[in-house]
Formats: C-alpha cells, sequence, structure tokens
C-alpha cells in the first residue's frame, strides 16, 4: 500500500505531491504508470475542511491548464467564483526495502479549482483526494497518509 509519511509543521501537513493536467490515456492507478506522463512536483497543503483540490494560479498557468468552466465556493465569509479545472494529483510514496520510489497517480482525474498564489502551498490537497485514503496523526505530530 503506497504510503507518504511526516510530521506536522507549523500544525500543518505539507507534502509533496505530483500535478500533471488531464490528458485522456485512462484512470492511472498503482505503480505501473507510463513513464511518458510527466507531473509536476508542488507542494500541498494537506485540508480536512476543503471538499475540493485547488490549485494555485501559478500552477494552473505553468502548466498550460485549461478552464473547463466555473463554480461558486463558499469561504469563511462569502461566496466566491473560481475557475474549474480537470488534472491528475499523484504521490511519490516513502521508500520502501530500498527500492527507488515511483509516482503514484491518485485515481482518475479530478475537478479541481483554482486558488490565489500562496507562500506555503502549490495544491490544496482536499477531502475529494484525502478520503480515497487512509490519513492517521498521531498526538506526537507524525503523520501517515495511505492509498
Amino acid at each position: 500500500m503506497p504510503q507518504v509519511t511526516g510530521k506536522l509543521k507549523d500544525g500543518r501537513i505539507l507534502l509533496k505531491v505530483g500535478i500533471r493536467p488531464f490528458q485522456a490515456v485512462g484512470p492511472v492507478s498503482g505503480y505501473g504508470n507510463p513513464a511518458t506522463l510527466d507531473y509536476r512536483e508542488c507542494t500541498a497543503l494537506l485540508d480536512t475542511g476543503a471538499r475540493r483540490t485547488c490549485v494555485t494560479v501559478n500552477i494552473t498557468q505553468t502548466l498550460g491548464m485549461r478552464r473547463i468552466g466555473q463554480a461558486e465556493v463558499w469561504n469563511v465569509k462569502r461566496p466566491e467564483r473560481h475557475f474549474t479545472y480537470l488534472f491528475h494529483v499523484g504521490i511519490w510514496p516513502d521508500v520502501i526495502d530500498d527500492m527507488p520510489s515511483t509516482i503514484f497517480g491518485i485515481g482518475d482525474e479530478i475537478e479541481g479549482i483554482d486558488v490565489g498564489n500562496h507562500p506555503y502551498f502549490d495544491v490544496l490537497l482536499g477531502m475529494d483526494i484525502v478520503s480515497q485514503g487512509r490519513l492517521v496523526i498521531e498526538k506526537s505530530g507524525d503523520f501517515s497518509l495511505s492509498f
């Protein structure tokens, strides 16, 4: 079972993920990902309060993502309209038995939204991704996310 582990940093779960724009090549699950699918390495903030995964405007521009629509999203103050994008998310699991880590695609493409640029993260990993796996946070601040 692919897993990533770490320690909370200032009360945040930050982890390395890969993002790639949607390509109609079918689902990318498991370790058998085609080598031709390039993921952009990004820092993700895991947010259990977010229903959807979000990417910064900088990432949408850097990867040349195409807008597919708009969605109304409520924040703590008011609703806002955001552009939506289709993309794939992957993780690099922890190294097991000294084997090199291969990116693991998490499910099918997702429809995520854009957020403003942020100094701590490029991706806000929401419950649409997290709920596909198992998240454990220990009192010590250690965490694991497995799929």
